[in-house]
């Protein structure tokens, strides 16, 4: 029995420009148990006939089935097997790209090519086939039910015109999907099910639905447009009841509202769109954190293809920050980036090889070992401009950062969130100066281009603000469970919390100063408020309104918690009712929930209360580090720092970089070089 020999590709030209060379598979007729046979032939994708390009899972079931290629034995796992079986016509040939088949899996050279094709192979394909599995019980409900759905927001969206915010849902439309969802709450469980599907939490079916003209949704022999698949999930996730079992989901509706008519237009939050692109490698890492991929690499790979980075290299050397992306200057960088994209474009064309203006770490190479791929990504995401920290706040240890060889300052993609972001959505300014923004992070030995001389030390600019002196217990919070708040205080505090009178460093009651801790600040007043402060320059409008915001909702549960007849503060108690009245409680909840779930609350050994990762210790250093948009947690060692992760500290000095700004200018505090590792 011969096995399957790949004819290889052609090579890549000497000069100019080599098309993107790949290969279609033709899947001969057949039906139920035939054997799958097929023929692989060697294209031009950008100019070849018309095909369909397969998007799937491989599949957990590890055990092999065989496929007849060329005359050759292939062998490919079952999902595959079952999918091709369904998709082959009966009586004549179908062509189609599978990545399984038309590259060869065990060329890491050629993998390394093609996966720079990838966007080119979904981009042009007639059509992209979703395979979703096989049926489950109830399965044609489920896709009559989203149908239905589908059809709604459509008569919705064409009664009320074009959306300017695509994620908001009209009232009238979510009262009858309501009603929908009440009558036929079997086919509503079926479908809440069938999102927890592999497929939706796969890293390249992101990239692979995004770049297609048309998705078709596939189980057996039902179909689907996938997008009216997608249109339900908004009402499905108002259903979870876990912390982050929808963040997946969430990302998955992103792609839905962009790839409805007249969403292209729409304002971004990372400037101005660059064309195919998602948004920034940060936002889309931030959205697919949680999602899986086969090889960890492929947590950075896969993004590549939609994303401004790496679809515009230029945008590292050259992205500013803006309070007004409108301005003259604003415009005036965007023409610039542009033109110098059409530049290097032409250069590149001169031969292979040469990609200037792109990093080697925005380069999808499967010659280099996670480490080295995760490492020098981090290190690109800190030294490209504008010289930004806010990449150190996506990591998330969930075991000692000692235990492995990965350096402390990596975050590790392949790992799941295990708590929300403070540092790392463009809120606070703690290692740049309050409305500065010419600071940025000084890094030693990171140059743009070549290698650092010790890659696993990251060496930078920044002051320790204090120690650690006490740490409670993790913050484990479920959706629906009470808040551990007093059980947190009493750890730290010792006195009742409904009783006692402290007041905080800055004369305010600690009972208020704890609780806005645990919300992070205005942070949790704009979260539950439904806005996201500016990922440039926060507006200092809203950081005040989500300032006092946050002091009501403070209030609010503080005097939910409070024994008025035991408390014998009668001018604190009047402040606090005349605060609470227009504050909301079950909004400072949420704020709690986000974003201390799975957190440490901390007192330092000056005084200051925050929370941090879940690995913080007492005796761990709060620092601030030049760049960074929120104080971090370091761990001495005899000769260098552990990063253990972000933190917030309530201080307005500190988290506004009004501190930094006494640093630099004043010397108030010794600036150190930490060496992490």
């Amino acid at each position: 029995m011969t096995s399957h020999y790949y004819q290889p590709l052609p090579p890549i030209a000497p000069y100019g420009v080599t098309p993107s060379f790949t290969r279609l598979m033709l899947v001969f007729a057949g039906s139920g148990s035939d054997p799958l046979v097929c023929s692989l032939t060697v294209v031009d994708i950008e100019n070849t006939l018309p095909y369909e390009a397969l998007s799937y899972v491989w599949g957990r079931d590890l055990a092999c089935r065989p496929l007849w290629c060329d005359g050759g034995l292939l062998q490919i796992r079952p999902n595959l097997d079952t999918a091709l079986r369904f998709l082959r016509l009966p009586s004549h040939a179908r062509r189609l790209w599978v990545d399984a088949i038309c590259i060869d899996q065990g060329n890491v050279d050629e993998r390394t090519r093609q996966v720079q094709y990838m966007r080119l192979v979904y981009k042009y394909a007639a059509r992209t086939i979703v395979w979703l599995g096989l049926k489950s019980p109830g399965i044609d409900e489920v896709f009559r039910l989203a149908q239905v759905i589908a059809e709604i927001k459509d008569a919705d969206r064409e009664s009320n015109g074009a959306v300017s915010q695509p994620a908001k849902v009209h009232l009238p439309e979510l009262d009858i999907i309501t009603e929908i969802f009440e009558a036929n709450t079997e086919a509503v469980h079926r479908l809440t099910d069938f999102f927890n599907r592999d497929y939706f939490v796969r890293i390249w079916c992101v990239q692979e639905v995004v770049v297609s003209r048309w998705c078709v949704a596939k189980c057996e022999d039902l179909e689907i447009d996938f997008m009216v698949l997608l249109s339900t999930i908004i009402n499905v996730n108002m259903r979870r009841t876990s912390m982050f079992a929808g963040r997946p989901l969430e990302f998955w509706n992103m792609i839905y509202m962009l790839k409805q008519p007249g969403r292209s237009n729409l304002p971004r939050v990372s400037g101005h769109a660059v064309e195919g692109s998602v948004g920034s490698l940060e936002n889309l890492l931030i959205g697919t954190r949680d999602f899986l991929a086969t090889d960890a690499r492929d947590k950075i790979f896969s993004l590549l293809g939609i994303s401004d980075e790496g679809l515009m290299p230029v945008l590292a050397l050259s992205k500013v920050m803006h309070a007004d992306r409108n301005s003259l200057s604003a415009r005036f960088l965007h023409h610039a980036q542009r033109g110098l994209t059409s530049v290097a474009q032409r250069v590149n064309n001169l031969g292979p090889g040469i990609d200037l203006a792109r990093n080697q770490a925005l380069k999808a190479d499967y010659n280099q070992g996670v480490v080295e791929v995760y490492r020098a990504f981090t290190r690109f995401m800190m030294r490209k401009s504008p010289r930004m920290l806010d990449i150190l706040s996506h990591v998330q240890h969930l075991d000692n950062p000692l235990s492995d060889s990965y350096p402390s300052w990596v975050p590790k993609w392949f790992q799941p969130r295990s708590a929300s972001l403070i540092g790392g959505i463009g809120c606070f300014l703690a290692g740049l100066c309050d409305g500065h923004f010419p600071y940025f992070a000084l890094l030693h030995d990171s140059p743009l281009s070549g290698k650092s001389i010790r890659p696993d030390i990251l060496s930078l600019d920044g002051y320790q603000i204090d120690r650690v002196k006490s740490v409670s217990q993790l913050m484990n919070i479920g959706v629906l469970e009470e808040l551990p708040i007093e059980a947190s205080w009493d750890h730290l505090v010792g006195t009742p919390f409904s009783t006692s009178f402290h007041t905080y460093r800055n004369g305010e009651m600690l009972q208020m100063a704890f609780c806005k801790s645990l919300a992070a600040g205005c942070l949790g007043a704009a979260l539950h408020q439904g806005f996201q402060l500016s990922h440039s320059h926060p507006n200092s409008n809203h950081r005040t309104h989500f300032t006092r915001q946050s002091h009501s909702d403070a209030a609010a549960y503080v005097m939910s918690r409070l024994d008025p007849s035991a408390f014998s503060y009668p001018g604190a108690l009047a402040s606090l009712r005349e605060a609470a009245s227009s504050g909301s409680l079950s909004g400072y909840v949420r704020a709690v929930q986000a974003f201390s779930y799975n957190r440490k609350v901390y007192l330092t050994q000056n005084g200051f209360l925050g929370i941090g990762p879940s690995l913080m210790n007492e005796g761990d250093e709060i620092c601030v580090l030049f760049g960074g948009r929120v104080p971090f947690a370091l761990r001495r060692m005899p000769d260098h720092h552990v990063l253990i992760g972000e933190t917030y500290i309530y201080d307005e000095d500190i988290m506004w970089g009004k501190l930094t700004e006494a640093v630099r200018f004043r010397n108030q505090l010794p600036i150190v070089t930490f060496e992490i590792r």
